[in-house]
C-alpha cells in the first residue's frame, strides 16, 4: 500500500502522528484536530511547502498515528512524544523559533503556573519544573487557563505575597488567595503535584488518588470535602472529554494493537527489552548487554577535543549516567589516541571505585577504533563485549569476528544501536559546542574595539579556534565578509601576532 493509500484511511479525529523514513525511524511528530485533513495537507499537489519540509516528505515511508479524544489531549501527548523519540525534524525546527512551555514556579512557597517561551537556565536544577515544548501556543494558553479553574492556582508574578491585596482572579474563581491565607501551603503544594500529574500524562493516576480521596473524605463523614473532590474530578474528564488514547500500531496484516495511554512508558520499556534480546541473538553475546555504554569524540582539526559517553539500561538512556570529557593527553589530529584516552579514564576509574561495568562497549566508527578500545581494555585486563558500528553501510564490527555483522534494516537490534550511537554522538557534539563558545566569551577578542558577538561568532566559525585566530595573517581575515583592514589591524595587534 502507498502512502498516499494509507493516508485516505486515517480517521477525521484529533490525535498525533509520526512520519517515519525507510529505517523505521521516526522523523517528525505532529498533533491534529483532523489526523486525514492534516496530513494529506502535507501531500496535496496545491499546497505550498518550505524547503525543509519537502526534504522532509521526500524522506517519508510511513505514517503512523494515535488518535485522541481531544485537542488537549493531542497537544500534551504531542509534547511527550517529541521528547521520547526526538525526532529530526521536531528539532531542527526548534532552531527557527521558540516553542513555549508551562513552568510551575517550585521556587516558590506558593508556586505559579506559567506560559513560558525559554527554560531559564540560571534557576537551579530543581527550583522551577518544565513541561514541553509545546507547538501550538493557543493550545498551550488554554491548558494553562483550564488548569487554574480546575486547581485554583494563582497566574500573578508577586514574589511578596504578603503585599498583595486579593485580586480578581479570585472573584472569578482562578486563584484559591494563598495572598490572604484563603488555602495552606501544603494543600496548595498538594494541588500542585496533581497538575504535574495531568501534565506529565499521567491522568488516570491523577483521577485515581482523587476517588480514594473523595471515598476517604465519605467515610469520613467529611461530606463537604468529599463535593469539592467529586466536582474536580468532574472538572478533570470534561477537559479530557472521557480521555482514553488509543494506540493503533501495525501488528499484523488484518488487525491493531490496542493501548492506552498509561502503557505508552510500559511499551517503550518492553520495546528495549525487546531489542536487548534481539542484540544478544544478533551478535553472538554470551550475555545480555542489559547496561550499554558507548563513547564518541568531537574535535575540529584536534582543537577543543572532547569526549562524550553515554549509557543506555535496557534499551533505555540513563542519562543520570552519562559523562563528558575534556581530552588533555592528546595533542593534534589524533581521534584514535583520543578515544583511548576516554576509555582508559573511564575504565580505570570504574575499577577504581568499584563500580558496575557495561555488558557491552560500543564504539562509533570501523575496525580501527575497535582495535584501539582493545588494547586499552586489554591493558587493564578487562574482558568486555566490544563493538563499533560505521555510519555509511552501517557495518558491525566485533572482536574476534574478521568479517563486518549486516544486521536487516528492520532490526530492533540495529535501531538500538544507531539510537545509541547518534545519542553518544550528539552529546559529544553538544559539549564540544559548549566549549567553543566559552573559550570565545573569554577571548582576547573582548578587548577588541569593533568586535560584538557577531563577529566573534564569524571569526570562530571561519578560523575554527582562537589559536587559529592568533596564526591568521590580516590577508585571511580581510577574506571575512565585513572585516576590513582597520578590524583586521586590530585583531593582529590585541592578539599579539603580526604578519
Amino acid at each position: 500500500m502507498d502512502i498516499k493509500s494509507k493516508i485516505s484511511k486515517l480517521p477525521e479525529t484529533s490525535g498525533v502522528y509520526f512520519f517515519k523514513d525507510k529505517k523505521g525511524k521516526v522523523i517528525y511528530v505532529g498533533k491534529a484536530n483532523s489526523l486525514k485533513s492534516r496530513v494529506s495537507s502535507y501531500f496535496s499537489s496545491s499546497s505550498q511547502q518550505s524547503p525543509k519540509i519537502n526534504k522532509m516528505i521526500k524522506e517519508i515511508v510511513s505514517v503512523e498515528y494515535i488518535p485522541t479524544s481531544s485537542e488537549i489531549e493531542a497537544l500534551i501527548l504531542e509534547s511527550k512524544m517529541i521528547k521520547s523519540n526526538s525526532p529530526y525534524y521536531n528539532t531542527q525546527s526548534k532552531d527557527d523559533k521558540s516553542y513555549p512551555y508551562i513552568k510551575i514556579t517550585l521556587e516558590r512557597d506558593f508556586p505559579q503556573i506559567l506560559f513560558y517561551r525559554k527554560i531559564n537556565r540560571k534557576i537551579k536544577e530543581g527550583k522551577a519544573l518544565y513541561f514541553g515544548p509545546f507547538v501550538d501556543t493557543n493550545a498551550t494558553r488554554v491548558v494553562i487557563k483550564l488548569l487554574r479553574q480546575v486547581f485554583k492556582i494563582r497566574g500573578c508574578r508577586k514574589k511578596d505575597l504578603k503585599k498583595t491585596k486579593i485580586c480578581l482572579d479570585y472573584q472569578i474563581g482562578l486563584c484559591s488567595a494563598p495572598c490572604a491565607n484563603m488555602i495552606s501551603k501544603t494543600e496548595y503544594r498538594k494541588r500542585i503535584r496533581e497538575i504535574c500529574l495531568f501534565l506529565a500524562g499521567k491522568q488516570k493516576r491523577l483521577l485515581n488518588g482523587l476517588y480514594r480521596e473523595m471515598k476517604e473524605a465519605s467515610h469520613n463523614l467529611n461530606y463537604e470535602k468529599a463535593a469539592k473532590v467529586r466536582d474536580k474530578i468532574k472538572s478533570i474528564e470534561a477537559i479530557l472529554k472521557g480521555q482514553e488514547i488509543n494506540i493503533f500500531r501495525k501488528n499484523n496484516e488484518n488487525g491493531y494493537l490496542l493501548k492506552k495511554i498509561e502503557e505508552v512508558e510500559e511499551d517503550e520499556i518492553k520495546k528495549g527489552r525487546k531489542a536487548v534480546i534481539d542484540l544478544k541473538d544478533k551478535l553472538n553475546l554470551k550475555k545480555l548487554p542489559e547496561r550499554i555504554e558507548a563513547f564518541d569524540i568531537s574535535n575540529i582539526q584536534g582543537k577543543l577535543s572532547v569526549g562524550s559517553l553515554v549509557v543506555f539500561e535496557e534499551g533505555q538512556p540513563k542519562k543520570k549516567n552519562y559523562r563528558r570529557f575534556r581530552v588533555k593527553r592528546v595533542k593534534g589530529i589524533d581521534d584514535y589516541a583520543m578515544l583511548q584516552e576516554v576509555t582508559e579514564r573511564r575504565y580505570k576509574r570504574l575499577l577504581s571505585e568499584g563500580k558496575r561495568l557495561p555488558d557491552l562497549v560500543l564504539v562509533d566508527g570501523g575496525k580501527g577504533q575497535l582495535s584501539e578500545v582493545k588494547k586499552i581494555l586489554d591493558s587493564l585486563n578487562l574482558e568486555l563485549p566490544i563493538i563499533s558500528i560505521a555510519k555509511k553501510e552501517e557495518e558491525i564490527f566485533k572482536t574476534g569476528v574478521h568479517q563486518p555483522i549486516i544486521l536487516p534494516s528492520n532490526s530492533e537490534a540495529l535501531f538500538l544501536l544507531q539510537r545509541i550511537r547518534d545519542e553518544a554522538h550528539r552529546f559529544a557534539v553538544t559539549y564540544h559546542r559548549r566549549i567553543r563558545s566559552k573559550e570565545l566569551r573569554n577571548s582576547k577578542l573582548d578587548l577588541i574595539p569593533g568586535i560584538g558577538a557577531k563577529r566573534k561568532r564569524l571569526l570562530l566559525e571561519h578560523f575554527k579556534s582562537i589559536e587559529e585566530i592568533k596564526n591568521a595573517s590580516k590577508v585571511d581575515i580581510r577574506k571575512i565578509p565585513g572585516f576590513g583592514d582597520k578590524i583586521a589591524e586590530k585583531i593582529k595587534t590585541v592578539m599579539g601576532v603580526r604578519r
